[in-house]
């Protein structure tokens, strides 16, 4: 019996203790898991852009630049019509520009009219060039739409002339609000654009002054 009561005390006297440990885990910040980040890229659209007129050229696609605020990887959202916010568990794999560079290039290559497509501001010989710009790429949730803004000029001849501007500027109404829609309606305006652009360039060569035939 004195061994029990001994025992007894013993738990009694752990008591407090253990409910002050018990209340110290409860008190402790939960550690709570972020989804896990989800990349996005924007792929070359399959088109073909017939020109009979013309014979196969080459082409250089000078580095396409950014807006301010468009440099990054950011998938950009607007909630209200003076916000502009970065999602934040998703974002495009590389920056904008270079994947609207890749797949410019990529487009252009596969056309019967294009013997080779080359990059970079490095001087050569080549039959045309291209220089475009991204203006505007963002998911506007208040209005419910993506939006594409993009700007190119076409050089031409012996010394590069400026022979054509052209400019896309266009919207996508989305379904569902999120980056998943946000990254097929791009790549919906991508593919409507860099068909215009196309277009675009091949009737300018067709038209400037010793295109080949």
């Amino acid at each position: 019996m004195k061994y029990q009561t001994c025992l007894g005390h013993r738990v009694r006297a752990a008591l407090p203790l253990l409910m002050v440990l018990a209340l110290a885990a409860c008190a402790l910040p939960q550690v709570t898991r972020r989804p896990a980040q989800t990349d996005y890229r924007l792929r070359v659209p399959r088109i073909a852009q017939s020109a009979p007129g013309l014979a196969a050229l080459t082409l250089r696609v000078m580095p396409v630049r950014a807006a301010p605020g468009l440099e990054g990887v950011d998938m950009l959202y607007s909630p209200t019509p003076l916000q502009l916010m970065p999602y934040r568990d998703s974002r495009w794999l590389v920056p904008p520009a270079e994947m609207i560079d890749s797949a410019l290039r990529g487009a252009l290559a596969r056309q019967a009219w294009v013997a080779a497509v080359e990059g970079g501001d490095a001087p050569g010989s080549v039959d045309a060039s291209l220089r475009c710009r991204l203006d505007s790429l963002e998911h506007d949730v208040y209005a419910r739409r993506v939006e594409l803004g993009l700007r190119c000029q076409i050089y031409a001849g012996a010394g590069q002339e400026l022979r054509s501007a052209w400019s896309f500027e266009a919207s996508r109404q989305v379904a569902v609000q999120d980056a998943a829609h946000y990254a097929q309606a791009t790549q919906d305006l991508l593919d409507q654009a860099l068909a215009g652009l196309l277009r675009q360039t091949a009737r300018t060569l067709e038209r400037a002054p010793g295109a080949k035939r």
